[in-house]
């Protein structure tokens, strides 16, 4: 069930191909990279799909293109639409891909936090790939986790519970 009209999500779907189309000619990424858009559960859901060397493009170096863009997106709907739709970007599964190797750190660092019984940090990264790690370990029991430092090079650390 949707709080949005078709009328509110189409206009919203509109803005969004608008924006993807006019980014990726700016980009000089190729006419044919397509962007799959969707609406579910009051998020449009973007996937594009090209060119190998484009979609490593569009993605950048750790996702900070992709999540660049999706930020930009986000900022213009809630600037230009009464309707808070979100937006998620994905480029031929990367973000599945980059949690999933998240999740594998994630469990290094609470096997070395679990044996070691000290802070563990992480390579610095996005805030969007530090929450994947913070959710994926909410419930693990006898650690906690905490970012540290400044962006750019802000870190999760892997510490064990203070009880």
């Amino acid at each position: 069930m949707s709080d949005f009209t078709t009328e509110q999500i189409d206009e919203v779907l509109d803005l969004v191909a608008e924006f993807m189309e006019q980014t990726l000619d700016a980009l000089d990424v190729d006419p044919d990279t397509e962007v799959d858009l969707r609406f579910d559960q009051g998020t449009v859901f973007g996937d594009l799909d090209g060119d190998e060397d484009d979609i490593a493009l569009l993605i950048g170096r750790r996702g900070q293109t992709l999540d660049a863009v999706q930020y930009l997106l986000n900022a213009i709907v809630q600037n230009s639409s009464e309707h808070p739709i979100r937006i998620e970007l994905d480029a031929q599964g990367y973000r599945k891909r980059r949690a999933r190797q998240l999740e594998k750190d994630a469990d290094r660092a609470v096997q070395q936090v679990l044996e070691q019984g000290r802070r563990i940090e992480l390579e610095p990264m996005t805030s969007s790939e530090r929450k994947v790690i913070h959710n994926y370990l909410k419930d693990v029991e006898g650690i906690a986790t905490i970012s540290a430092g400044r962006e750019p090079n802000r870190r999760l650390a892997v510490e064990p519970a203070q009880n």
